[in-house]
């Protein structure tokens, strides 16, 4: 029977390769299709699968049986308990994320709402964290756990964010080294003071920081002013002359309907 520990970090690589992903939880047993053929868990969820594939999501005997389409798109571990750590989790989901939250039994899973996968127990991260994964560890002011989590995490993500001050920054690098990760590793993953500088103040301000620099590296921005990118004084004299149209081709798409 396929756990929820391996659940999320399979749904998280193939949506992340642009699969469409078919979940199905019936109760302890769990099944993952990939349109309709079966990548893991039961046969007999098939027919649910098919019809979630259509519909987006179905609810089978008063919710005993649930069946949920899973577009591709990002995930986004957090390892944390406090208001942060909420902030973020709120705004990834928003953006359309699939959002795991981890802490050491110090998670309300209430306060987390509409989260994916929640674990009370550290060593979970060995389990779900994957070459693709993206870790933010967001407890304000630190805790006692938040250097471990780290040393997991870099062991395989892709990008590990760690709220900290400058100094405490500093020192938990001095700690990382100490354990053996190396100093290469934490100049190529390891962000730490997290997030782009938006002088964020608030705990929903510093979310869209860390989040801002999430969206960055996983899809290869600069980090610039977006005038500054496409600056519109280029063509400008076209436009002064009535040569450009007012309208704009640019639809984007959304992962949060």
């Amino acid at each position: 029977m396929p756990s929820a520990c391996e659940i999320f970090p399979l749904i998280a690589k193939l949506t992340s390769e642009g699969k469409r992903v078919v979940l199905v939880n019936e109760g302890e047993k769990r099944s993952i299709f990939i349109d309709d053929t079966l990548v893991l868990g039961y046969e007999e969820h098939r027919k649910y699968a098919r019809e979630a594939l259509e519909k987006g999501k179905i609810e089978v005997e008063g919710g005993k049986i649930v069946a949920e389409a899973i577009e591709p798109r990002p995930s986004l571990i957090i390892v944390g308990s406090g208001v942060i750590a909420k902030a973020i989790s709120k705004l990834a989901l928003a953006t359309g994320y699939l959002v795991a939250v981890v802490g050491n039994h110090d998670i309300n899973e209430n306060e987390f709402e509409g989260v994916q996968f929640i674990s009370n127990t550290l060593e979970v991260l060995e389990q779900i964290i994957t070459e693709d994964s993206f870790v933010i560890i967001a407890n304000e002011g630190g805790k006692s756990y938040d250097v471990d989590a780290a040393f997991i995490a870099l062991k395989k993500a892709r990008y590990v964010g760690f709220l900290a001050s400058q100094k405490r920054a500093a020192y938990t690098i001095a700690q990382l080294l100490k354990k053996g990760i190396s100093i290469e590793t934490l100049k190529d993953k390891f962000y730490s003071p997290l997030g782009l500088d938006i002088n964020a103040k608030t705990a929903e301000e510093i979310a869209l920081s860390a989040l801002s620099e999430v969206v960055k590296i996983l899809r290869g921005g600069s980090g610039k002013h977006m005038r500054e990118v496409k600056d519109p004084y280029v063509y400008l004299q076209d436009a002064l002359e009535g040569k450009i149209d007012e309208k704009c081709a640019f639809t984007p798409k959304t992962l949060s309907a």
